[in-house]
């Protein structure tokens, strides 16, 4: 399995207190193809920059997951139809840089 950043810009529709029922549903798209969640990080609702589309601002949240190799497609489509995940972000994470990050998150929670 390989490492993956995942950056979710979520529309909760005014909604702030449905946001640990949406993460636990992305969470849930990222089992579904046989993923694993390792680290889950709520970010603020920020305003975006450029307006392109009714949605002004979003909650953003960022996730460390590891999918197998030929689970990233599957789990694209499932994020395009989820209905509140705005947009979202996956990226490949080194080895090296997967390693610096859990080291950090057991620093921090000590």
């Amino acid at each position: 399995m390989k490492t993956y950043d995942l950056l979710v810009i979520l529309d909760l529709a005014g909604k702030e207190e449905s946001l640990p029922e949406v993460l636990a549903q992305v969470e849930g798209e990222v089992k579904a193809v046989g993923g694993r969640v390792t680290r889950t990080q709520k970010m603020d609702r920020k305003k975006f920059e450029y307006v392109a589309g009714p949605l002004e601002s979003g909650f953003y949240a960022n996730l460390t997951i590891e999918l197998p190799g030929n689970a990233v497609a599957k789990l694209r489509g499932k994020l395009a139809l989820c209905n509140p995940v705005y947009r979202h972000l996956l990226v490949a994470v080194s080895k090296e840089e997967a390693g610096r990050s859990q080291k950090a998150a057991a620093e921090a929670v000590a």
